[in-house]
C-alpha cells in the first residue's frame, strides 16, 4: 500500500539496479496497513471533492422532516414485483488469506426492485466459511462504510485481527456494494477525482470552479448513462435490499448485521425493512439514519477531543515525561503554520501528487483527523512535537493519508448516495444552491417520504463507540440506542472511529462474540477497562531494550546485525517502521567503488535524487574486526544521515542509517555503530 515516493530511501527507476543504490524497498509499511484497513472503512464524506468544499453552512442533526426541508414525495404503495436472487460461485479474484476458506462468486439482482426486473446488476460476495464443519445457520452479514469504499479486498487485510476470531461458529460475508469494487458494473468516476485533487492545489480560478465540477460530473454522467445505469437506484434504501438478497441468494433464513460506519446506517434500513431476517445486529461507529452528517461536528466539540489527548497524555508518565507542555506545543505549532504555511509534497500513489500548502487551520484539521485511528491517536502528542520543531515528515505523510482512503472509493455510488441520502435531505434554509443544483445534475431522486425517519426495533443490538471519534461522536451511539428497544452500548476509552475493525484490541471481539452466543443477555465488559490506555508513542532513547539479531545479506555478501522487528526491504535495508510516516531505516551494502565515489554519488542521488542537504563530513574514525571505518554525517530533507564507510580489497562497505532529529543520538549509539562493529564479509 505504500509507493516508493513515500519511502524515505527509495529512488527513480533510473537508478534502481545501481549496484551502491541507496534504495529501500516499495514495502508496505505494516503500521500504515493497518491504518489504511481502519480508515477503508470511515465515512469519507469529511474527505472528499465537492461535496465538501465549503459550500454547506448552518447544518443541524435534524431529521429531513422539518418545515424547512425540500418537499419530499410520497411513494405510493406498490405491489412488490416478484424475482430471485440469484448466486453463481466463480474463483476469488482476491488473494485469499492463508488458512481461510473462502467461497466467492456473485448474486444477481435487479438494478430497480420497482422496474425492469431483467435489467440486473451483479454484486460481488465472498463468504468465509466457519471452521466449524456444522456451523450455525445464521451468519455475519457485513455491512461496509463509505458510501463506496471496498470490502472484498477489504476482508483479506483485515481476515486474521477481525474476521477469523469470529469464525468459530459462523460464516462471515462480505460483498462489495452496488457500484463498488468487483460488483458489475462499477461505478468509478477519475474526473471527479483529478478536478478535486486539482481544486486543492488551487488550479482553477474562483468564478470557474462550478463550472469545472459540473463538467467532472456531466462527463462521468453521460458515460453512465451509455452504459445504462440508473443512477437513481443507488441509494442506501436499494444497498439494505441488496444486502438482503445476497443472504437469500446464499440461502440463510436469518443473518446477524454486522454494520460499520455508514454501514451501520444500512443496517438501520435492513432492520425496518426486513426485520425477521436480522438475529441481531453489531454496529460500529454509529449513523443514525435521521441525522444529516456532511457538516463536521462542532468546532467546540472537536477542540474538547483534543483536550481530553492532552488530559490523557497527562496522566501517562511516559507521554507527559516526553512531552510535559503538549498544549503550549500544539498552539505554537499551530502559530508558526500560520505565520509561515509550509509547502509539502502529497504523494497519492505512484502516478498522482500534489502539492499543498499547509497552515495552522489544516495542522489543526490533520490533528482531528487523526484521533480517529489508535496507531494516529497515540503518535499525534509526537507528532505535534515534531512539527513545532520542524520535522515535517509526519506532517506530510498525515497530510496525504485522507487523500489516499479518498482513491479508494467509488465515486458514481458516493455522489449518489450522498446526494439522495444527504443533501436532498437538508433543511433549504441550511443549502448552498450549488451543491443542490449539482446533485439535481446528477439525476437523483428525492428521498421517500418518512425515509429518514428514525428507526426503532427490538432487534438485539450491540453498539459500539470511540471516546475519540471526530467522525460519529459517542452521542451518535446513545441517540440511536435511545430508540432501540434490546440495545447495549459499548464505548471504548482509548480509541477514535471504528474500534472493531482496528485491530488493536481484542476487546471487541471478545464482547461481539459473547453477543453472538446470547445476543439477549447483556455481554461482560471487563476487558473494556482493561484495555483503555493508549500507548503513546514516545521518542527512542538509549535505555529503551533494543536487540540485535545476526543477519545474512546475500545481495551483497555481507553478515551484520539488524534490530529484531524491522522489516526487511531490497538493497540491503531494514525499515524501523514504528508508526506512520516513520523515515528510520538501515542499510549495509557493498560496492566495487571508492568511499569518495560513493559519498559523491549519494550527494544528489540519494533518496529518488533528491540528494543530501549537503555535502557528508566526515567527523570519526572506528576499527572493528580489522576493518577502519570513515564515520560520516550530513541530513536528507532535514532528517540526519549517519554513514561509514570501509575499504575491502577493491571494495567498499557502507552502513548507512536515516533517522529523526530527536532520536539521532540514541539510535547512534545502540543501532548505528554497534552494526559497523559487526558487519564483516561473508566471503
Amino acid at each position: 500500500m505504500k509507493d516508493s515516493s513515500s519511502d524515505p530511501l527509495s529512488e527513480s527507476d533510473s537508478h534502481s539496479k545501481n549496484p551502491f543504490s541507496s534504495n529501500a524497498d516499495k514495502k508496505s509499511d505494516t503500521l500504515f496497513i493497518a491504518v489504511g484497513i481502519s480508515i477503508t472503512a470511515l465515512i469519507c464524506i469529511f474527505i472528499s471533492g465537492f461535496l465538501l468544499r465549503g459550500r454547506i453552512a448552518g447544518l443541524q442533526n435534524t431529521s429531513q422532516t422539518s418545515a424547512n426541508s425540500p418537499t419530499l414525495p410520497v411513494i405510493p404503495t406498490q405491489t412488490a414485483l416478484a424475482y430471485t436472487p440469484l448466486f453463481e460461485a466463480v474463483a476469488c479474484s482476491f488473494n485469499v488469506p492463508d488458512g481461510a476458506n473462502v467461497t466467492c462468486g456473485f448474486v444477481t439482482v435487479p438494478e430497480d426492485r420497482n422496474g425492469d426486473l431483467a435489467d440486473t446488476i451483479q454484486i460481488a460476495v465472498a463468504v468465509y466459511n466457519s471452521r466449524n464443519t456444522a456451523p450455525q445457520p445464521d451468519p455475519i452479514l457485513y455491512l461496509q462504510g463509505g458510501p463506496g469504499a471496498i470490502a472484498v479486498d477489504w476482508s483479506a487485510e483485515v481476515y486474521q485481527s477481525v474476521i477469523e476470531p469470529l469464525m468459530d461458529d459462523h460464516d462471515f460475508i462480505v460483498f462489495d456494494p452496488r457500484g463498488v469494487g468487483y460488483s458489475r458494473p462499477v461505478l468509478n468516476c477519475e474526473e471527479i477525482k483529478n478536478t478535486y485533487l486539482s481544486d486543492l492545489q488551487g488550479k482553477f480560478p474562483a468564478d470557474q470552479k462550478v463550472s469545472y465540477y459540473e463538467g467532472a460530473l456531466l462527463t462521468c454522467k453521460n458515460n453512465f448513462d451509455r452504459l445504462g445505469v440508473d443512477l437513481s437506484t443507488y441509494t442506501s434504501v436499494n444497498l439494505a435490499a441488496d444486502a438482503k438478497d445476497v443472504a437469500a441468494a446464499l440461502g440463510y433464513g436469518q443473518v446477524n448485521l454486522y454494520g460499520v460506519s455508514y454501514g451501520t446506517r444500512i443496517a438501520q434500513f435492513f432492520m425496518r425493512a426486513y426485520p425477521d431476517v436480522v438475529r441481531s445486529a453489531m454496529l460500529d461507529s454509529v449513523v443514525p439514519v435521521e441525522n444529516q452528517i456532511l457538516k463536521p461536528n462542532p468546532i467546540a466539540e472537536q477542540d474538547q477531543l483534543i483536550h481530553l489527548l492532552f488530559e490523557d497524555c497527562k496522566t501517562d508518565p511516559a507521554c507527559s515525561s516526553a512531552y510535559p507542555d503538549l498544549e503550549s506545543a500544539y498552539n505554537e505549532a499551530i502559530n508558526q503554520l500560520d505565520s509561515q504555511p509550509v509547502e509539502i509534497t502529497l504523494t497519492i500513489n505512484q502516478d498522482k501528487a500534489l502539492q499543498q500548502t499547509i497552515n495552522g487551520s489544516m495542522f489543526r484539521n490533520i490533528v482531528i483527523w487523526g484521533l480517529r485511528n489508535p496507531q494516529t491517536l497515540a503518535a499525534i502528542p509526537h507528532f505535534i512535537y515534531r512539527t513545532r520543531g520542524g520535522d515535517y515528515s509526519l506532517l506530510t505523510f498525515a497530510s496525504a493519508l485522507p487523500l489516499i482512503t479518498f482513491e479508494s472509493i467509488s465515486m458514481g455510488t458516493y455522489v449518489s448516495v450522498n446526494c439522495h441520502d444527504q443533501v436532498f435531505a437538508i433543511p433549504t434554509e441550511g443549502l448552498d444552491e450549488t451543491i443542490y443544483d449539482l446533485c439535481q445534475l446528477w439525476g437523483v431522486e428525492l428521498p421517500a417520504q418518512g425515509e429518514n425517519d428514525p428507526v426503532k426495533s427490538d432487534i438485539p443490538t450491540l453498539i459500539f463507540a470511540g471516546k475519540y471519534d471526530s467522525v460519529t461522536p459517542t452521542s451518535f451511539a446513545h441517540q440511536l440506542s435511545s430508540h432501540l428497544g434490546k440495545s447495549y452500548l459499548v464505548e471504548m476509552p482509548s480509541q477514535g472511529h471504528a474500534p472493531t475493525v482496528t485491530g488493536i484490541s481484542d476487546c471487541p471481539t471478545k464482547i461481539i462474540s459473547a453477543f453472538l452466543t446470547s445476543p439477549g443477555i447483556s455481554p461482560a465488559l471487563d476487558c473494556v477497562n482493561e484495555s483503555n490506555k493508549i500507548k503513546f508513542v514516545v521518542p527512542y532513547n538509549s535505555g529503551t531494550p533494543l536487540t540485535l539479531e545476526a543477519v545474512s545479506i546475500d545481495q551483497y555478501q555481507v553478515v551484520t546485525r539488524i534490530p529484531a522487528g524491522w522489516s526487511a526491504a531490497q538493497f540491503g535495508f531494514y525499515s524501523r517502521n514504528r508508526l506512520f510516516g516513520d523515515v528510520t531505516q538501515i542499510g549495509v551494502q557493498r560496492a566495487a567503488v571508492s568511499e569518495a565515489e560513493w559519498a559523491n554519488w549519494l550527494l544528489t542521488k540519494f533518496s529518488g535524487d533528491q540528494g543530501f542537504d549537503q555535502a557528508a563530513i566526515k567527523h570519526d574514525q572506528r576499527t572493528a574486526n580489522g576493518l577502519t571505518w570513515s564515520i560520516y554525517t550530513t541530513s536528507a530533507r532535514g532528517n540526519p544521515v549517519d554513514i561509514a564507510f570501509a575499504k575491502l580489497g577493491n571494495e567498499t562497505l557502507m552502513v548507512l542509517l536515516i533517522s529523526h532529529k530527536d532520536e539521532r543520538e540514541a539510535l547512534y549509539n545502540t543501532v548505528f555503530l554497534p552494526i559497523v562493529d559487526a558487519t564483516v564479509s561473508s566471503k
